[in-house]
């Protein structure tokens, strides 16, 4: 995936970096992050899109929620037009959002994650949770020898014929979050951040690994900005957020804000200003139009490499729609 990230990495910092610092800039330091996600795969009508919502903890968790429910009571998809309150606090001053959307059909990335990569990459990942173990304290080093562990275990079932698109979607994920940890790590020096996520098959596979190879790779790119022999576990410490995988789930309210993000992007025309209900124009106008705190970036395999592209919404007076 290393291609992938640099990929991301070299368009996300022409631009889109800088955007991030300017609007995290007024806020603290050392704070407390969440990271929040929702996605919008294999429907063969919509992009298949993962949003990222980054989100500093401004007040008691309990509050967070009640609001957010208070202000948004349903998903984008059951509604008839968005909340506006959910709207203003999308763009209030403690979000910012990252959309990655995929702007081709090779079935997540399948010519480049082929299974040979994906068994070579888990076995990379392996002497890192190896080489992390090692720098860690008791704590620590108990989680990455068990990370290494879910590793070999998944390596094993990909080998004996596991599902392959699922495991395209785990490392495509991973390494969205794992960029996006990056660069909220550089920007805002957090104390903690915790990854909250929507229910998904492929976060309950082999106990979460997925957030394992998340940590892993962020680590990994942590330690290469880091001064030789620094120990890059302490800080930030990752909280991966958990859920029961049926009943109700109280953090929905939280993930509302992805889900908004993740619904309105994988409708949107990529060639231009289209969607298929007014509502997710509705988020669109918005949240993306000229917007300072919300980035879509568009990513396709093109044969002998990756074409990331940000999709910067602006207003034209002179056209009849925004253009992108």
């Amino acid at each position: 995936m290393i291609d992938l990230i640099q990929a991301v990495q070299s368009v996300f910092d022409k631009g889109a970096r800088a955007d991030l610092q300017r609007w995290l800039a007024p806020l603290p330091r050392g704070a407390f992050w969440h990271v929040i996600s929702d996605y919008v795969f294999e429907d063969p009508k919509k992009n298949d899109t993962a949003a990222f919502v980054l989100l500093l903890h401004h007040d008691q968790l309990d509050t967070i929620l009640d609001y957010l429910q208070h202000i948004a009571p349903k998903d984008i998809k059951e509604t008839r037009a968005p909340a506006e309150g959910m709207l203003r606090y999308l763009n209030s001053p403690v979000v910012f959002t990252v959309s990655f959307v995929l702007d081709d059909d090779s079935r997540f990335l399948q010519p480049f994650a082929r299974l040979e990569d994906m068994v070579a990459q888990l076995e990379e990942f392996e002497t890192i949770a190896d080489h992390m173990a090692a720098l860690s304290g008791d704590a620590q080093q108990a989680y990455f020898v068990a990370v290494r562990k879910r590793l070999t275990a998944f390596a094993r079932d990909l080998r004996q014929k596991g599902n392959q698109k699922l495991a395209r979607k785990m490392f495509l994920v991973a390494a969205f979050a794992a960029l996006l940890l990056d660069y909220l790590d550089q920007v805002a020096e957090p104390k903690a951040i915790g990854w909250t996520s929507d229910r998904d098959a492929m976060l309950e596979r082999h106990d979460g690994i997925v957030w394992d190879i998340a940590s892993l790779m962020f680590y990994a790119m942590k330690s290469s900005r880091a001064a030789p022999g620094t120990t890059t576990v302490d800080r930030p410490q990752l909280i991966h957020v958990t859920q029961s995988p049926t009943g109700d789930n109280h953090l929905d309210p939280l993930i509302r804000m992805a889900d908004y993000m993740a619904g309105t992007v994988a409708d949107m025309d990529l060639a231009g200003w289209g969607f298929t209900h007014p509502k997710f124009e509705a988020v669109a106008q918005a949240c993306l139009l000229d917007a300072p705190n919300h980035v879509v970036l568009s990513v396709a395999w093109v044969g002998d490499g990756f074409r990331v592209r940000r999709l910067a919404v602006r207003s034209d007076p002179s056209a009849d729609a925004p253009v992108v």
